[in-house]
């Protein structure tokens, strides 16, 4: 026997759509559609298929930094992470001008680069790039325009601040 509930709802359903054969094609419908975004579409905050980054401008996750001679030592973060800059990085992703590029590793493996900018134009300009690159991310705030992209190797946040400028930060999960 049939709930009252199930019988109401679908008699909601005839009236307003025009009868079961409709309710039926509407949900056959809906079914494919929900199938098709799921099978066809980037997960929100994921990399784009195939985008994910395995290290930066030719430098692998995990990489000993004995084995990089073009690597300029700046400073010690902690005891087992080094920071330092790369002689003659272009300071620049597509049209936008970076303030610096900053490479670190831990117990001497390649983790980390951080890279820094002004200006909306700059924003504007990276943002383009790696949306292009590495699909939309997730917008992390509703206040401030912050991204997320998470693989299964690599993270990585695109952050804006009108005051503070801007930056990119990509990530090894592993080292």
């Amino acid at each position: 026997m049939r709930s009252i509930r199930s019988l109401w709802w679908r008699e909601f359903l005839e009236d307003r759509i025009g009868g079961i054969g409709r309710v039926k094609s509407l949900v056959i419908f809906m079914g494919l559609f929900l199938i098709n975004s799921v099978a066809f579409s980037q997960e929100l905050g994921d990399f784009r298929p195939g985008s994910e980054p395995d290290g930066f401008r030719g430098i692998k996750w995990g990489t000993n930094i004995s084995t990089l001679k073009d690597m300029v030592f700046l400073m010690a973060i902690e005891k087992n992470v080094k920071r330092y800059e790369r002689k003659a990085d272009e300071l620049k992703i597509g049209k936008a001008k970076l303030d610096y590029i900053h490479y670190e590793f831990r117990n001497g493996k390649f983790y980390l680069v951080e890279m820094w900018f002004h200006g909306i134009e700059n924003f504007n300009h990276a943002k383009e790039v790696m949306f292009e690159t590495y699909g939309r991310g997730r917008n992390m705030s509703e206040k401030t325009e912050s991204y997320f992209w998470e693989g299964e190797k690599t993270d990585m946040i695109m952050i804006f601040d009108a005051d503070m400028g801007g930056g990119i930060t990509i990530s090894s999960k592993e080292f």
